[in-house]
């Protein structure tokens, strides 16, 4: 299971407050403490404020203290383009948060994953909103393929996310997402992905929700998640459920894990 840390994004009011006041010490905490928890790629996010500069400064600040890769977040393009252009080294490391059917995003944000040759996440959207059966989710999948595969682009690359939405508004919410994960990989064969914390939204006790449901996820062969990775519940459940799945050989990381002492029960 792929981690994306999601603990640097403008929407949680203490980071906006970090970004805002270009508090470096602050995010650099942030950004050293997912990465020894276990991120493998820093969600940066910073649309809730000037975003475009932001980007560059938030890029350049995480940048000084670790080489984890980034993932940029947002829906402007002229965002990630600024972020990319602060990012050094190997531009192509970079994940893209993201591309979905809708003409903007086509337009504007796939023609600077092809430049610089980056990973994306791909969203089972287009123009008309976030479609409410795993029918149509499908669907804009194969068209977001078929575009990609029309410019020579790898599909190993791609992060097809069906946007779960959450079981508060309604209770069949999780089982469409399932089904879209497995019609995903028996269509495609490509990889999925998901912000895992939009299932428990308006819920209570999201972090028991969020657990369990990452659980069902990576049973149905989810590829990666946006997540928290200092919470160390919800990370023993990656590193046990990839041991379960037969992911982890003769359970050398998760042996690792209890040496460490990082397992919580």
């Amino acid at each position: 299971m792929l981690i994306i840390g999601e603990k640097l994004n403008s929407s949680i009011p203490s980071v906006r407050q970090f970004i805002n006041n270009k508090d470096t010490a602050a995010v650099q905490d942030l950004a050293l403490r997912q990465s020894a928890a276990g991120a493998d790629y820093l969600d940066l996010n910073t649309a809730q404020g000037d975003e475009a500069p932001n980007m560059e400064w938030l890029v350049r600040t995480v940048q000084e203290v670790t080489d984890v890769p980034l993932c940029l977040d947002s829906t402007s393009a002229a965002a990630i383009k600024r972020g990319l252009a602060a990012v050094h080294g190997d531009k192509s490391r970079v994940l893209i948060n993201s591309i979905s059917m809708e003409r903007n995003r086509i337009e504007e944000v796939l023609p600077l994953v092809l430049e610089y040759n980056c990973s994306v996440i791909g969203l089972t959207l287009d123009d008309n909103g976030i479609p409410k059966t795993a029918e149509d989710r499908i669907a804009i999948s194969n068209q977001l393929i078929e575009t990609l595969t029309k410019y020579q682009y790898d599909l190993e690359q791609l992060y097809l996310d069906p946007l779960v939405l959450p079981l508060a508004v309604n209770h069949l919410n999780a089982t469409m997402f399932f089904k879209c994960l497995t019609e995903i990989k028996q269509s495609f064969q490509v990889k999925t992905v998901s912000g895992l914390s939009n299932i428990s939204y308006n819920s209570p006790k999201r972090k028991i929700m969020n657990r369990h449901f990452l659980t069902l996820c990576m049973a149905f062969e989810m590829d990666a998640a946006i997540l928290d990775p200092l919470d160390g519940k919800i990370m023993t459940s990656v590193i046990t459920n990839d041991f379960l799945l037969g992911k982890d050989r003769f359970g050398k990381n998760y042996l690792k894990a209890y040496r460490s002492e990082v397992l919580e029960d």
